[in-house]
């Protein structure tokens, strides 16, 4: 049976039945893909959910929590379209998240000096305060997700899914 998920000593999952359900009825076709991408984006939707726990306890969202983190590993103020670029978000969710943070005192916002025009975003000690506190915390929650791999399983993970989300990049 190609793509079936096919280690008789893997742990079964709901990919597998789906991909048992799908040869039963296309036998014709190669379900690898099914195996790969269920699983990632499985895995995907899980760690985000554990992660969100952590944040929404610290009264963070996701979005709120890149912006933070995107700020703490930076050396100087950025831009909202560099911190849009960094976080992967639109420009009006990059500008609400902003809005938000600053309202509650963890960044603040200054007139960039080399246009006298544009905004410079920078943490203030609150917003490093708290960021230093959850960052710890969200590592160890996806620390603990991952426990299961033994040896050299996540090396190997994430040298596959280094290779498998550049390819996607690409394409």
């Amino acid at each position: 049976m190609t793509g079936t998920g096919g280690d008789e000593n893997a742990v079964g999952d709901a990919v597998d039945a789906i991909q048992r359900e799908w040869h039963r009825l296309r036998p014709d076709l190669d379900l690898s893909a099914i195996g790969i991408v269920g699983r990632v984006l499985r895995s995907a939707a899980l760690i985000v959910h554990h992660s969100d726990e952590v944040l929404a306890a610290h009264g963070l969202t996701r979005g709120e929590f890149d912006i933070l983190a995107a700020l703490r590993r930076s050396a100087a103020p950025r831009s909202p379209g560099e911190l849009r670029t960094i976080s992967l978000a639109t420009a009006p969710s990059t500008t609400k998240r902003l809005k938000q943070l600053e309202a509650r005192g963890l960044v603040h916002r200054a007139t960039n000096p080399a246009d006298g025009r544009g905004a410079l975003i920078a943490l203030t000690a609150a917003g490093r305060d708290l960021a230093d506190e959850v960052f710890p915390l969200q590592l160890s929650a996806e620390n603990s997700l991952i426990a299961g791999l033994e040896g050299d399983e996540s090396a190997v993970l994430e040298r596959s899914l280094t290779r498998l989300l550049a390819s996607i990049e690409r394409s």
